[in-house]
């Protein structure tokens, strides 16, 4: 009965195009296509930056998304822009948790977007080209944010870290939010405006693993198949990594019927062929399936063990999501628009300190101040904030749903930003000159005690001359 059941739903859906949003690579893309056209011929997968998937549904003809950082759909759901996901025999086989990692999003009973995929936050890097670089393996947030990578930067003139842009890449999104996780707001700013000083941004994640691959950077924060996709060396984060859900979901207006027969596929015949792609299945089970690569399995297997051994901060996705645009939108407008002014500022901070020219503390209090979150003037209220994390959450469904407000908010920022850059380096340059000057009052201070030494000596000197010349002469005329 099943298998007719299955059969009848697919021949159904086969009568209905359907349209799959992805945030999924070409890779990926060119491995599922195939699969999914024996069960729906007419179908299309339009792979589309996250910002632009909320205007897309609301389009219509959506029936199906896949892939991309929860924090995505945890925001679309938010919104209203997910529908209950059809109650199939897979979906409820599917086990609830893996660890402390929660496969399904359930929300009144209904579930609104489930895991098909588990993908590690890793840096990834060649082995080779750190060291032909002299660098030491990045395997920590703070290792890529150094003041080391910056003085490789001066030395060699190529930025070391590929960073793909967080408006363009949910995953990376995800990844530079975990900073701020790690070390708190302020402190993860800080770290997050050094690592943007010395990146090679792109547009993708995907890009972030060829640019590694290539050479043109030694290191690149990434999920972990493109690792083993690419044949790179990798290192868990040691100050904290997390496990990217890659989810699967319906929008609302789908056709019900094609969304059933892909969410029965997605749970089946994609999830094992992702093992093909080094992409651990949602459900870790399927690595012993005799239907999967065991070569690439015992691989996911060794991993999945050093995942689940690490430090795991299991954000949940409802937390990231209600700061993820107002964050992306102010990463972007205060490090990548301005990274020229802060690459420069910062490689002249890094040089300063190396050099002597400033104190260690007055190196922390220019490093705090680079990446300090800004004042700015709110343009909806015309009030003046700061952007904390508190504001980033208030401030947050607005920026999402309010393109005028945002491109003003953004240019706000971005100018608030330049100012701050400038200050600092004005501060740099006051330390700098009030440095040199206590050096060279000291040098003046010194000269005279040195010789005003000298003259104590000489005079010590000829009084003991005296002394002695006068006793050698009474001494004679006695004799």
């Amino acid at each position: 009965m099943r298998t007719v059941l299955l059969a009848l739903l697919l021949l159904a859906g086969a009568v209905f195009p359907a349209t799959i949003l992805t945030r999924a690579d070409q890779a990926s893309i060119d491995v599922a296509l195939p699969v999914l056209q024996r069960h729906i011929p007419d179908i299309k997968i339009i792979p589309a930056d996250p910002t632009q998937w909320r205007a897309l549904i609301d389009r219509g003809g959506v029936d199906f998304l896949w892939a991309g950082a929860p924090v995505l759909y945890e925001s679309l759901l938010r919104e209203g822009y997910l529908a209950p996901m059809p109650d199939v025999p897979e979906l409820r086989q599917l086990p609830e948790r893996v660890g402390n990692i929660p496969l399904k999003r359930v929300v009144n009973g209904s579930v609104y977007y489930v895991v098909y995929g588990l993908l590690g936050y890793v840096i990834g890097y060649s082995q080779d080209a750190a060291a032909k670089a002299g660098l030491q393996p990045a395997c920590s947030w703070r290792d890529l944010a150094s003041p080391e990578l910056a003085r490789y930067y001066l030395k060699t003139g190529s930025k070391p870290v590929a960073v793909a842009r967080p408006t363009k890449s949910t995953s990376t999104a995800a990844m530079m939010q975990l900073v701020a996780e790690i070390y708190g707001w302020e402190e993860g700013w800080r770290y997050l405006a050094s690592m943007a000083a010395v990146a090679r941004f792109v547009d993708s994640s995907g890009a972030v693993r060829d640019t590694v691959k290539r050479g043109e950077a030694v290191f690149g924060p990434m999920v972990d198949y493109y690792v083993f996709i690419a044949g790179l060396q990798y290192c868990i984060p040691t100050d904290g990594t997390d496990i990217l859900f890659d989810p699967i979901a319906v929008p609302r207006g789908a056709n019900m019927t094609a969304a059933t027969t892909l969410t029965r596929v997605f749970l089946t015949e994609i999830e094992k062929s992702v093992v093909d792609r080094y992409i651990l299945p949602g459900n870790p089970a399927l690595l012993d399936s005799p239907d999967v690569n065991q070569t690439k399995a015992a691989v996911l297997k060794q991993h999945l063990s050093r995942l689940i051994n690490a430090k795991v901060l299991a954000v949940p996705p409802e937390k990231s999501a209600a700061y993820y645009y107002s964050f992306i939108y102010y990463y972007e407008a205060t490090l990548v628009d301005l990274q020229d002014q802060l690459t420069s500022l910062w490689g002249r901070v890094v040089d300063a300190y190396y050099s002597g020219k400033i104190t260690q503390s007055q190196f922390e209090e220019l490093w705090r101040r680079l990446g300090a979150p800004v004042n700015y003037t709110d343009p909806a209220t015309g009030q003046v904030k700061t952007f904390t994390y508190q504001d980033a959450v208030a401030i947050n469904s607005k920026v999402a749903s309010d393109p005028t407000y945002r491109d003003k908010l953004y240019q706000a920022w971005r100018e608030a930003a330049r100012a701050r850059y400038q200050q600092a380096e004005a501060l740099l340059n006051q330390y700098i000159q009030q440095n040199a000057q206590q050096t060279a009052t000291s040098a003046t201070t010194t000269a005279p005690s040195a010789a005003a030494d000298t003259g104590m000596y000489l005079a010590l000197a000829a009084v003991v001359l005296l002394a002695v010349l006068a006793t050698l002469f009474i001494f004679r005329k006695r004799k």
